[in-house]
Formats: structure tokens, C-alpha cells, sequence
């Protein structure tokens, strides 16, 4: 009984999630709004990766569970960007280092066992999908690693972390929903190129709003004010 509660409870979050997401993604950043939103989204993303984790234990769905850690640890670290004072760092920030590198170990083993198994697979997954997400975990933890040892961030980078560390949750819930749950979807715009939308909307929202923040001098001046104000 408590398993299908939860997976109700992974159901809705999962829903809130996606729907506050676009609705971040389209607001004003900066604003109440925007970050009532965002609020919103980190909470449900994180009762999305909780619920997940223990669904996929008792399933033994091992990328699901590892991605339900995920989850976690980038909401996490994308709400922390923008709270933690510029150019500090605390405890939290090596803890997700190492979380960071665990997931990546996890993955490539898992994706070594899929690569050896008869089947080729796990769980319905190669290990090119394990390898994939283990290659961003990498990437997660060296630049975590990297702000370590800067003592922290400072200017636009802060919003670029905060910016990809929040879209790259927001891409796997979608991913996982218009195409890992396509038979839920209304026969009629049950095609590829409807389903693919949502997930390329958000990729191109994320690499339009990381390049406006680098390169804008608008985003560079008010985080250099900022900065100088905390």
C-alpha cells in the first residue's frame, strides 16, 4: 500500500515539477515571482528524487534510483548557488563533491555490468544511457571541485551555475515523462517530434539563458554590484 502512495505523491511532484519548471523558465529572472517559482520547483523536484529513490530500491531499478539521488544533489546545489555569500564556500559544498563523484562511480559500474550482461542491458537500459549521465556527474563534480578550491564564485558565474544546475533536473523530469511515459500521452500527438518538443525547449532555454548571462554586461554589472554589497 505505502508503495503506491508513493508513487501517487512521485506522480504529482513529478507534474508540479515540470509545470513549474516551464513556468521559471518564462518568468522574469530576478523577480518575486521567479523565485517563488523556482521555490516550488526545488521542493517538488526534491520529493520527485526522494520518492524515486525508494521506488527504484524496491523495484531494483538502478537508474532510477541513481537519478533520484541526482535529482537531489542538483536542485540542491543550484538553490545554494544563489544563497551562499560570493567567493565562500562551506561543509555543503564538499559534501556534494563527493556526492557528485559517487554518482559517477555508480554509474560507470552500472554501465559496465550492462555492457557485460547477455543482454547487453539493465533494467532496459545500456550502458551508453548510464555512461551518459555518469559523463555529466563528472562534469558536476570537477566544477564543484574547481569552486572548492577558487573559494567559491563570484559575478555571473553564480547565475550560471544556479542557471544549468536547475535546467538539467528540469530536462530529465520532462525526458522521463513526454518520452520514458509516451503511452500516457494522448494517441493523437503520441509522435516524436511533439514528444521531443518540451525536452529540446528546455535544452535551448538553458543555452540561451547561460549565454545572455555570460555575455551580457547587464548580468555582469548588477552581479559585480551585488557582490560588492554582500
Amino acid at each position: 500500500m505505502a508503495i503506491y502512495l508513493l508513487i501517487i505523491i512521485h506522480t504529482i511532484a513529478g507534474s508540479i515539477a515540470i509545470l513549474s519548471g516551464f513556468a521559471a523558465l518564462s518568468s522574469c529572472k530576478g523577480t518575486k515571482s521567479h523565485r517563488t517559482v523556482g521555490n516550488i520547483f526545488v521542493l517538488a523536484i526534491l520529493f520527485l528524487g526522494l520518492t524515486g529513490i525508494y521506488i527504484a530500491l524496491s523495484r531494483s531499478i538502478m537508474l532510477s534510483f541513481v537519478n533520484g539521488i541526482f535529482l537531489c544533489y542538483f536542485v540542491s546545489t543550484a538553490w545554494m548557488a544563489v544563497r551562499r555569500k560570493a567567493g565562500t564556500i562551506g561543509k555543503f559544498e564538499w559534501f556534494a563533491f563527493f556526492v557528485a563523484i559517487t554518482i559517477a562511480g555508480m554509474l560507470v559500474n552500472f554501465g559496465t555490468e550492462a555492457s557485460q550482461s547477455p543482454e547487453g542491458k539493465i533494467n532496459g537500459f545500456g550502458p551508453q544511457v548510464f555512461y551518459f549521465f555518469a559523463a555529466v556527474a563528472t562534469v558536476a563534480a570537477l566544477l564543484d571541485l574547481k569552486m572548492i578550491f577558487n573559494q567559491g564564485i563570484r559575478e555571473q558565474h553564480r547565475i550560471i551555475r544556479h542557471l544549468w544546475r536547475m535546467c538539467f533536473p528540469m530536462f530529465m523530469a520532462t525526458a522521463a515523462f513526454f518520452l520514458g511515459q509516451a503511452k500516457l500521452i494522448p494517441e493523437p500527438v503520441r509522435k516524436i517530434e511533439y514528444l521531443a518538443l518540451p525536452v529540446v525547449i528546455v535544452l535551448l532555454s538553458m543555452l540561451y539563458w547561460i549565454l545572455r548571462v555570460l555575455y551580457s554586461q547587464t548580468y555582469k554589472s548588477t552581479n559585480s554590484i551585488a557582490a560588492s554589497k554582500e
